[in-house]
């Protein structure tokens, strides 16, 4: 086989390694973490916090209802338990207990409210639950399949890296020097010739280069320096 030819087998295998790590990188990610399910468990969060408001609403709500009962009752027993006798005085305490029982008349509304608003946030919170429940299945049963494609990947990219090392000695250092520089420099450093044409760079090959790199031996293009292939 040719120098350009197992060059070009080499970056085959570079393109195909570069693949496989991707992959792979991806059944890692998988494996330690999902997507739909951490997304879940966010939305969980943010609608957790919304019950506790509206419990601690509902609550202080409840405790002010309670205090105004409270002094509905002690103002009714002072009103007509017979303690108070002074006209202006009773006149003065119908008029605070009609206005205690007015925000007491608000509060209870406020509450009757609030109470709907943490029943609502409850039922979706437990919905949440489940749908996080299932998530949690599905992730268990989804990695016991990952965990064999990470072996099998796994696997694939040894005899890929092996494979890459034996035409990485089989070239010589001298020859991978300069295909290790245009791959950092251009990305892809063999390149096909068709028609006459470099399709790196799409200009025309000379004649003398086109037939050094069709006899396999290390030609470059003259204008954008990459290493010619021809089948």
């Amino acid at each position: 086989m040719s120098v350009a030819s197992r060059l070009h087998q080499l970056q085959a295998i570079d393109l195909e390694v570069k693949e496989k790590r991707r992959l792979l990188l991806d059944i890692i990610n998988r494996l330690e973490r999902s997507e739909a399910l951490s997304a879940a468990e966010t939305e969980f969060k943010a609608r957790e916090s919304s019950l506790n408001i509206a419990r601690s609403s509902q609550r202080q709500l409840e405790y002010d209802v309670d205090s105004l009962t409270a002094k509905v009752r002690d103002l009714n027993g002072r009103l007509y338990g017979g303690s108070v006798h002074n006209p202006k005085e009773l006149i003065s305490l119908q008029q605070e207990m009609d206005g205690v029982k007015q925000h007491l008349s608000r509060k209870e509304e406020e509450l009757l409210e609030a109470m709907g608003v943490a029943e609502a946030a409850e039922v979706d919170a437990a919905a949440l639950r489940g749908r996080m429940a299932q998530l949690r299945q599905e992730w268990d049963q989804e990695k016991v399949g990952l965990s064999a494609d990470r072996t099998t990947m796994e696997s694939a990219l040894a005899k890929l890296l092996e494979a890459r090392q034996a035409a990485r000695l089989e070239l010589g250092n001298e020859v991978t020097g300069v295909y290790d520089h245009l791959v950092q420099t251009k990305g892809v450093a063999v390149v096909q010739v068709e028609q006459g044409r470099c399709k790196g760079c799409n200009l025309t090959v000379p004649t003398g280069v086109w037939q050094k790199a069709r006899a396999g031996e290390l030609a470059q293009c003259g204008s954008c320096g990459r290493i010619l292939h021809v089948d």
